[in-house]
């Protein structure tokens, strides 16, 4: 490959009241010209591949864009890559005074210990589109900014209902400026949907959850007020962004100012596509990671975001990844980095992926635990497959003991859900042998799987509506299925009070008790037979009083011996004990069938 130079200096659209500085990094262009206002003007190349002009006067929400040549005789229009805002469907940059526009940014005390977070991931849209939450602003940022909404029903929702949870962190699925949903057509309920992992314009919000998707300015506003009232109830946010893959890269910014370079190609010169989206970006490129970590830290600083999910992380590399670390820690130590540590991507020689077999070179860059996902209610890829909560055979206690306790709790994001595949009662529902089986069963076998996340070593994430077995009907991939599948039924959470009960009562219980994730407290295997499994935890709620817990994946009860004395009970079938009185034991504790109890050993 050529050698392209590097440039280090601030590019985009770089605004002051009185001029605004226009620079673009396009090294092998042979001429750049800014259109500004459907005036013309042309640019001067500096020594490191950057294009820059500076036009006078205030250009505040002026719209933009660039025409390039190159030696070859080719021409393109790209939007600016480092745009802070688009206009409707991106066909534009937007100049912003973004500190005027923001105002001061709302930053919650740092984060000291990844260990403790409680993530909740949740889409804008499903929060907020339902016909019967209570939500005025439907679809959009500022729907789930309102405050004291209730469904028909007079159920909790929107955030209300976010805030009642106990969680630390909301995961929000793209919010940057995606492709696969269209701005100015109808965006009502089951119109048009999409998760949004089609980027286009990473630095600017998603037009169609803003309330009026043609006003570039409002987009950022709103994003910031949601931001600022999720902050208001304590809640930290988490950016899902999605720097491996872009939605079309033939017309993408990246290809259109500098084509062959952003993106990683076969010796033919074809995208190459370990994504399964039709291209993937080459990370280990010197200005591809400067725009990632630019861009994190233009996402961190404006908006005061609390922590990032990298969508598909393996098709980074290592360097990279801990470039951004770096970066956000001069923000705040505490932002938390998450991503999808899977081993893939067409990494050059030499070029250390960003995956779990790597996770020892990445410091404080955590992994989806997919052992542990596959361990608790089989694989993620197979419905039918069974696991420790839902009949497997085999060594399944011990898999999971040692799904609990990782080697380094620091790398790993404990989950048994998440958006994409079944939601974990679907799965249940199409396991083999519980087709069939009562709703009360699949309650229980679904509330044991959520226990254990709450007594693993690791960060805790939720899939939303997790809480009260949310489904899907079954849709393993509901991407881009209508809201009819993917809207979130605040009513089903009354359905399944108990168990959503129990997940806002086990949030309480892990911010109280450091054993459940602090790896300080050693555990030491009891039981592993089949799908029983107890364990204790030394010193657990204090010098000489041990926690021993006992996780019951078979459909009867389980006479657990104990040695005789005085226990304190705190979590048993599917109920948390706030200070629970001691309680004399002798001999054996009785285990209910697909549940769970933690004891307190009173010495």
């Amino acid at each position: 490959m050529r050698q392209y130079p590097h440039y280090d200096g601030q590019l985009g659209a770089l605004y002051t009241p009185s001029a605004t500085t226009f620079r673009l990094w396009a090294p092998t262009a042979a001429t750049v010209t800014l259109y500004l206002r459907s005036e013309a003007y042309p640019m001067t190349q500096g020594d490191h591949g950057e294009w820059e002009t500076i036009c006078h006067g205030d250009f505040h929400g002026a719209e933009y864009h660039f025409g390039l040549s190159f030696p070859n005789g080719t021409t393109t229009t790209s939007v600016d890559p480092y745009a802070r805002s688009v206009t409707i469907n991106g066909k534009q940059g937007v100049v912003v005074d973004v500190d005027t526009l923001l105002g001061p940014v709302q930053r919650l005390d740092s984060f000291t210990d990844p260990r403790t977070a409680i993530i909740y991931e949740a889409h804008i849209r499903d929060l907020t589109i339902g016909p019967n939450n209570g939500i005025t602003h439907k679809g959009a940022f500022l729907g789930l900014s309102e405050a004291g909404t209730r469904t028909t029903r007079g159920n909790l929702s929107g955030l209300d209902y976010l805030s009642s949870l106990g969680v630390t962190h909301i995961q929000l699925l793209p919010i940057f400026d995606f492709g696969s949903v269209d701005e100015a057509g109808d965006l009502s309920y089951n119109a048009q949907y999409n998760w949004g992992y089609d980027p286009e314009n990473y630095n600017a919000p998603e037009g169609s959850y803003a309330t009026i998707p043609g006003d570039p300015l409002l987009r950022l506003t709103e994003l910031k007020k949601l931001i600022d009232a999720l902050h208001a109830r304590g809640l930290r946010v988490i950016m899902d962004v999605v720097y491996n893959h872009v939605y079309e890269a033939e017309r993408h910014p990246f290809e259109l100012t500098v084509p062959g370079y952003y993106f990683r190609t076969t010796s033919e010169g074809a995208f190459c596509n370990a994504t399964g989206c039709g291209n993937e970006t080459a990370s280990e490129r010197s200005m591809m990671r400067k725009y990632i970590v630019d861009s994190v830290l233009y996402w961190a600083r404006t908006f005061g975001l609390d922590g990032f999910r990298f969508d598909l992380m393996g098709i980074h590399d290592v360097d990279t990844m801990n470039a951004v670390r770096r970066a956000l820690d001069t923000v705040d130590e505490g932002i938390i980095i998450i991503g999808e540590g899977w081993e893939m991507g067409n990494h050059s020689q030499g070029v250390r992926g960003a995956h779990q077999g790597n996770a020892a070179l990445m410091p404080g860059v955590g992994m989806f635990n997919d052992f542990y996902r596959d361990v608790v209610k089989g694989s993620n890829f197979i419905r039918t497959g069974s696991g420790f909560i839902s009949g497997a055979s085999g060594d399944d206690a011990r898999k999971l003991f040692d799904a609990l306790n990782p080697l380094d709790p620091s790398h790993s994001v404990v989950y048994n859900e998440a958006h994409d595949n079944w939601t974990m009662y679907d799965k249940l529902r199409g396991t083999t042998g519980l087709e069939q089986a009562p709703e009360e069963e699949i309650a229980q076998r679904h509330t044991l799987a959520t226990l254990t996340q709450y007594l693993a070593r690791g960060m805790v994430f939720l899939h939303a509506g997790q809480e009260f077995l949310r489904t899907k009907g079954g849709d393993e991939n509901s991407y881009k299925s209508p809201d009819s599948v993917n809207e979130f039924d605040y009513d089903r959470a009354q359905l399944f009070a108990k168990e959503a009960g129990f997940v806002r009562h086990l949030n309480t219980f892990r911010k109280k008790y450091s054993w459940t994730y602090d790896p300080q407290y050693l555990m030491e295997l009891m039981s592993a037979e089949g799908r029983r499994l107890s364990y204790r935890v030394n010193d657990a709620f204090g010098p000489g009083r041990h926690a021993i817990v006992m996780l019951n994946g078979e459909n009867r009860h389980w006479l657990h011996p104990v040695t005789s004395g005085a226990y304190r009970v705190h979590i048993n079938q599917g109920v948390v004990f706030h200070n629970p009185a001691p309680i004399n034991l002798s001999h054996e504790y009785v285990v209910g069938p697909l549940s769970g109890t933690v004891l307190e050993c009173v010495e």
